[in-house]
């Protein structure tokens, strides 16, 4: 298989956020974004970029970020807060730290600082209070802008190597716990070397675009479409055992290769499927899948061979449905009512979504929902957090960290939903997976022993 394309900065001191390839055109806008942010790299604390706002307001940083950050708060006029510095030694993020800083002229500027992973990077933001809420809103803007970005293929906009990855170890984990089926789908461009050495590579471009096109014309909402690398793209398909798998993968090919493409004429692909069985990691999975492509490839191109392993037979698979509607019920219930009555909430304000997005309800109403379903999600992780400190929950912090990325991840979902760039299955993936089946019913289920221990109990162990 051919390697990823990369999606994180090269390590190459600069000044600010030079001019970069189209893959990494998210440097772009943080140059032009007035909100002072800067690259660090975590193991020595050095500066790796800058964007015009920083350097406006701080100046060309030379010393690394801790020297810095001290120097910056040294001031008999600002309080003592060298010891908030954002990034520890390890590079993870921190909660947003409020400080007085001196800027590059000398006055007192009251700043909110946000440090967070960035590929091998850290990224740090420096938001003026002082606007707070226009300045809020361009640094979500953006910081939407970069996640999606950061997941989408350039060329095709189908989702990146890494995304593809991240998506299907989410489906194997509930495969894992509630038995649903999963398999993949590889397709590779036949004889496509010879596209681009014929036609040249501006036209094999055009042919990945449109055969991405038509490979997303056959797929549902659900699955999950991205290139792998090169000609190779994944077909992630969610509830879908092996002979599902192979009837879509049949009409895959049909789709590519019954019309031909402008400028090249015909054009066929070769697909090889394989299903999730247990006990089988990411690695084997896709070897599998990507041996029956070989043998489609052995045995003359322009056909579907599939790895035969399955782990459901067919009258299994008749009573398992797809996760179409997210059902309450009472064995959710963690045990405190505050958290089950704000979990059945956000279940039935998830639904309320995933009715508008099925239905195409109109953006606005979609968008309204998405917001009301943030507001209602930050409410419940406060108030969750306050009850686990309160029962004094051993993994309180890790619980804490897991709140902080859904919530970004659900402020850039809000955020392509006002930018109108929002799509379908990844909303669905992080209503359905991420925030249900990982956390509420997944993580949430580890604190439940705690929650139901009385005062003389013994507290619970770890085992």
């Amino acid at each position: 298989m051919d390697s990823p394309v990369p999606d994180t900065y090269p390590e190459t001191m600069s000044q600010g956020f030079s001019p970069l390839p189209d893959s990494l055109d998210c440097a772009a806008i943080l140059e032009r974004l007035p909100v002072a942010l800067a690259l660090i790299d975590p193991g020595n604390g050095q500066f790796i970029r800058s964007n015009e706002a920083f350097r406006q307001n701080f100046g060309h940083p030379a010393q690394p970020f801790p020297d810095w950050w001290k120097r910056v708060h040294a001031s008999p006029r600002l309080p003592d807060t060298p010891d908030m510095c954002p990034p520890p030694p390890d590079g993870n993020a921190r909660d947003d730290i409020e400080s007085d800083m001196l800027s590059i002229d000398g006055s007192p500027r009251h700043l909110r600082t946000q440090a967070r992973r960035h590929g091998h990077h850290l990224l740090l933001c420096f938001v003026d209070l002082t606007d707070n809420d226009s300045r809020q809103d361009l640094l979500r803007q953006a910081l939407a802008e970069m996640e999606a970005r950061s997941v989408t293929d350039p060329l095709t906009g189908l989702l990146t190597r890494r995304r593809l990855e991240e998506a299907s170890l989410s489906e194997m984990h509930r495969f894992r716990r509630f038995g649903h089926p999963i398999s993949i789908i590889i397709a590779d461009i036949d004889h496509f070397k010879h596209i681009n050495d014929t036609h040249g590579h501006p036209v094999g471009d055009q042919v990945l675009i449109e055969f991405a096109l038509r490979l997303a014309g056959e797929c549902r909402d659900l699955d999950v479409l991205g290139r792998y690398g090169g000609e190779e793209f994944v077909v992630l398909l969610p509830s879908t055992p092996l002979a599902g798998a192979i009837t879509l993968a049949g009409k895959l090919r049909l789709a590519v290769c019954r019309q031909p493409f402008a400028g090249v004429g015909s054009v066929t692909a070769s697909f090889g499927v394989a299903e999730c069985v247990s006990k089988e990691d990411w690695n084997a999975w896709l070897t599998r899948a990507d041996r029956a492509l070989y043998a489609a490839k052995h045995a003359g191109r322009n056909r579907v061979e599939a790895a035969p392993e399955s782990a459901f037979d067919e009258r299994s698979i008749k009573h398992r449905n797809r996760l179409d509607r997210l059902t309450w019920e009472d064995g959710h219930c963690v045990g405190d009512p505050i958290i089950d009555a704000q979990h059945q909430n956000l279940f039935e304000l998830a639904n309320r979504l995933l009715n508008l997005v099925r239905e195409a309800g109109p953006p606005a109403e979609i968008h309204t929902t998405i917001r009301a379903l943030s507001d209602a999600t930050r409410r419940h992780f406060r108030d969750e957090e306050a009850i686990l400190s309160s029962v004094a929950y051993p993994r309180h912090e890790q619980h804490a960290k897991a709140h902080r990325v859904l919530s970004a991840k659900l402020d850039a979902l809000s955020g392509q939903s006002a930018m109108g760039t929002l799509p379908t299955g990844k909303l669905i993936e992080f209503l359905a997976y991420d925030l249900v089946d990982h956390h509420a019913l997944g993580a949430d289920r580890d604190f439940i022993p705690w929650l139901r221990r009385g005062p003389r109990d013994p507290a619970p162990t770890d085992d």
